[in-house]
């Protein structure tokens, strides 16, 4: 069966766009009920008018998310024993607010956030050290400090990578990228998360004996009882160009060891693509989730 591109989740309805990340499809056949492809040549939707309609999974029956969302019971029944919230599908506001009533006549919990805050473009940070319970990070807008007690949650997960190779290379590269591995520290305060990698930041004083062990200290220093989410590790990767490091000088020394031009003078660097978009998207919707709970609100959105 086909899938997304972006996402990785495989296609089961017509339309012009993916139901759960809403990336441009080709046409293609589908079962009645959904939302009926654009015709050719219109716009796309702008994400501002969009939902995604998400379902939360506590508690749910087998039998009635598997007559909900018109899937095999052995699906359901893998959808329930994961848990947690599952992104359903992304829809104009109309067909998302009867999507989501129509859910709920199943005992579903079907929650709908604005597509925007789920693509909050995140912080990138450069570098920083921990002290006693806060971090201290250079970031590509300036220092930020993120203090025990100020995060809603933090979201983790490894980053797959390929290379695509000039042609005139392929018979002899051989070497593979190395998986990296993010981490998102969303606060209360601010819809922006603040993204570490842990193969481009730059440590302070660190006791550990390795950037990933560093960062996982980091967070538990300042964490306290925010909930910590790796349910990202079980998608399965979409891959897409991969954006330039920040400008530390790590990205410096690392794009000079890469500098590679041929014999006539061609740029022959590979090229590398990863699956970091998909890593915040999936932050994102889930920071909106965390943000829905009883007692909090979300900040005013600089979108």
């Amino acid at each position: 069966m086909p899938s997304c591109a972006t996402c990785g989740r495989p296609r089961t309805a017509a339309g012009t766009t993916c139901l759960y990340c809403g990336a441009p499809l080709p046409p293609a056949p589908g079962p009645a009920g959904l939302p009926a492809a654009a015709p050719a040549g219109s716009p796309p939707q702008a994400a501002g008018d969009r939902r995604l309609l998400l379902l939360g999974l506590a508690g749910v029956s087998e039998d009635a998310l598997a007559r909900a969302l018109g899937r095999p019971p052995y699906e359901a029944a893998l959808l329930v024993r994961r848990g947690g919230w599952h992104l359903h599908r992304i829809l104009e506001v109309g067909a998302a607010d009867a999507e989501a009533r129509r859910l709920r006549a199943f005992g579903l919990d079907a929650l709908l956030v604005p597509e925007p805050e789920a693509r909050v473009r995140p912080l990138r940070t450069l570098g920083g050290e921990r002290g006693e319970g806060q971090l201290v990070l250079r970031t590509e807008e300036g220092p930020v400090t993120v203090r025990r007690g100020e995060l809603l949650l933090v979201v983790r997960g490894p980053i797959a990578r390929e290379f695509q190779t000039p042609a005139r290379r392929r018979r002899v590269e051989t070497a593979r990228p190395h998986e990296g591995y993010r981490v998102h520290l969303h606060r209360r305060e601010d819809l922006r998360p603040v993204e570490i990698d842990t193969g481009s930041v730059e440590l302070g004083f660190a006791i550990t004996a390795s950037a990933r062990m560093e960062v996982d200290a980091w967070v538990e220093e300042i964490a306290g009882d925010a909930p910590r989410d790796d349910g990202f590790r079980r998608l399965a990767p979409a891959l897409s160009l991969a954006e330039p490091e920040p400008k530390g000088a790590l990205a410096a020394v690392r794009a000079l060891g890469l500098a590679s031009r041929d014999a006539a003078g061609r740029d022959d660097r590979a090229v590398v693509f990863d699956n970091v978009e998909q890593f915040r998207f999936y932050s994102g919707w889930r920071a909106a989730v965390e943000r829905r709970r009883p007692g909090l609100s979300p900040p005013a959105p600089r979108l």
